[in-house]
């Protein structure tokens, strides 16, 4: 039997499948060639992190902490690797929504390091 994560993440590539269909579509039918640009870097994004999402809130195996961090971390990655110059709404949208979520993630991670170095020095002195 395979585990959750294994299901989360073939169901999140059956979306990425269905995506790029649509996407290819898209370009047959509007004659606009947006598979190499953002939307496809968008499609290829979401099938990473999507399922990292989905299993930060029902695993308890992983920290939910670190499967956030994770997904952030690769859909900046994404952005930067599939945009390499931000022209026009959907590029700029991109990596603004990556942008954020890599701001979210450092300052979680610099609160909890602050939080944690503050709870030691207290319990170091009681």
């Amino acid at each position: 039997m395979s585990s959750r994560e294994n299901r989360a993440i073939l169901a999140s590539f059956g979306v990425f499948v269905f995506a790029l269909a649509g996407i290819a579509v898209l370009e047959g039918a509007l004659g606009i060639p947006v598979g190499d640009g953002p939307l496809a870097a968008l499609a290829f994004a979401v099938a990473i992190v999507l399922p990292q999402l989905y299993l930060a809130r029902t695993d308890d195996e992983v920290a939910p902490r670190t499967r956030l961090g994770v997904a952030a971390v690769l859909m900046g990655l994404f952005a930067l690797g599939f945009v390499a110059v931000p022209t026009g709404t959907p590029s700029l949208l991109l990596f603004g929504v990556a942008g954020i979520a890599l701001v979210i993630v450092c300052w979680r991670e610099i609160r909890t390091a602050y939080r944690e170095s503050i709870g030691t020095d207290d319990a170091s002195r009681a």
